[in-house]
Order: structure tokens, then sequence, then C-alpha cells
């Protein structure tokens, strides 16, 4: 994914789970995002500690946490990202309801849950339309 002036979209991720982490890396490079890849809050706030880590979106997944705690974390992290103060934070939900398996909510601005379905690109194409509207 290129931006307007040609550079590679980054996407700073926050993977805790071991076996999810690689895959999508993967799939996000293969995107064509260009990924920095941290595997807990304590690592994510070490390497944007010095404020000069630039990120087009934040994407957050935390093993047995709820929505609500993986925004606390990505926002403290997103306080330390170089970026235009629209920067999208993005919390993969891991606990919720069949009601909204398969659905995002915009909780205020330019953040937001993904409750993930069965639906195999949900991410990417959810992905997609934040990285193309920045």
């Amino acid at each position: 994914m290129k931006t307007g002036n040609g550079s590679q979209r980054t996407i700073f991720l926050l993977e805790e789970d071991d076996d999810t982490r690689v895959p999508l890396v993967r799939n996000l490079r293969g995107d064509g995002y260009r990924v920095i890849v941290t595997i807990d809050e304590e690592d994510a706030l070490e390497r944007v500690g010095d404020g000069y880590v630039r990120a087009d979106l934040v994407l957050i997944d935390l093993v047995g946490k709820t929505a609500d705690e993986g925004l606390s974390v990505g926002r403290r992290i997103r306080q330390h990202v170089k970026h235009n103060g629209r920067t999208p934070l993005v919390v993969m939900a891991e606990k919720y309801g069949k009601d909204v398996e398969g659905t995002e909510k915009n909780v205020v601005d330019a953040d937001w849950v993904l409750y993930l379905g069965e639906e195999p690109y949900q991410l990417r194409n959810f992905l997609a339309r934040l990285t193309l509207h920045e």
C-alpha cells in the first residue's frame, strides 16, 4: 500500500500471541504495508519512547484483554508515535459476543474496535479503508 507520495504505509503492530504474530505480519507485508512489530506493551513503549517512530496506523491485539484495555494500551502507545493527529488506532477484540462478530465500531475519533468474524478478508479490507482515507 503506497501513499500519495509513493512511500509505504506503516502499521505499528502490538501482537502478543506468538502463533498469530507470524502469519499476521506475513499477510500485512504481503498487502504492501511496512510493519513495525512489538510483542507486548513494554516492548511497544520502548520502541516508540523516543517519539521518532512514524506510523500510519496502530494495530493492537492483546491476549485475554477486553477491547477497553486494548484501547487504553493503544492510546498510550499512540501518544509517543510520530503521527498527524488522526492516526487510526485499531484494537482487534478478543472477548466479545456473537451479536458483534464480524463488525467494527468507531469508538471515538480515530479509535476503532474490530470484532473479527468468519470473513477471511475482514481485517485486510478494513485496514485498506482506513489507510486510504488518511
